[in-house]
């Protein structure tokens, strides 16, 4: 799923929880949103 760049920096200041196995759809729904907005995204490497 291709969702919109979050750019609100109090959330992005939030601290995050280590990764489980059941956050993989929500990696496979970042890669998928970072390749969809390559051409926008500074510093973006996939």
């Amino acid at each position: 799923m291709v969702r919109e760049i979050i750019r609100d920096e109090v959330f992005l200041a939030q601290k995050a929880e280590p990764a489980t196995p059941e956050d993989l759809p929500v990696a496979q729904d970042l890669l998928d949103t970072l390749a969809a907005h390559k051409d926008g995204c500074v510093g973006v490497l996939i």
